[in-house]
């Protein structure tokens, strides 16, 4: 769909996580949020009756969709190692391309605080979805779903880690780093990835 195509609640949600992306979620304004959608006013109260709150709870939860689906996908062309390999080679890309101005907006929605507990709910539901995509990846290589569930969730936790580490710095260097460890412990802990395209 193209932007032209979309709603105003589509607008709104795409808006939302641009902002809170570079941002961050009390950095966000309600006025930002209606220029950069082009909506009307009535559009947030309308499409969001909580407000704001209730917008960039939506968005969140549709940036985790978004990338469980890209995770998917390089799962499907590359397996679990694939998987890993490709979302660093995606985010790398993304804050090149940005200037290293844009992070995840789940974890800007993480650090949302306590005054706005569905937005950080959002977040650790997306995060749970994340490590359960990763773990059942791991899972499908032999390792036991205790063990995959945990290198699952360090593997989040340490692209994320790097992600933010990359815009503070302005470089790219973090998310290498984070490339050639987790893929040292993922070779000791699978073992060599599975052949492809084997011929009889």
């Amino acid at each position: 769909m193209s932007e032209a195509d979309a709603s105003p609640r589509e607008r709104l949600v795409d808006s939302a996580i641009a902002l809170v992306r570079a941002r961050g979620v009390h950095g966000t304004g309600v006025a930002e949020l209606l220029t950069h959608s082009r909506a009307a006013r009535n559009s947030i109260y309308q499409h969001f009756p909580g407000g704001k709150a209730q917008l960039v709870e939506a968005s969140t939860l549709a940036a985790g969709e978004r990338m469980s689906g890209l995770l998917e996908s390089l799962y499907v062309r590359g397996g679990a190692e694939g998987l890993v390999d490709g979302l660093v080679d995606w985010w790398q890309r993304e804050l090149e391309r940005d200037g290293f101005e844009a992070g995840c907006p789940v974890v800007a929605a993480a650090l949302a605080g306590p005054d706005l507990p569905g937005v950080e709910s959002a977040a650790g539901t997306v995060f749970t979805v994340w490590c359960a995509q990763l773990g059942a990846a791991l899972a499908g290589r032999g390792l036991d779903a205790d063990a995959a569930a945990s290198l699952a969730g360090f593997t989040v936790s340490a692209i994320e880690g790097a992600i933010i580490q990359c815009r503070a710095t302005k470089s790219l260097r973090p998310l290498d780093d984070a490339r050639v460890q987790l893929g040292a412990l993922l070779e000791m802990r699978l073992g060599a990835p599975p052949a492809t395209g084997a011929t009889d």
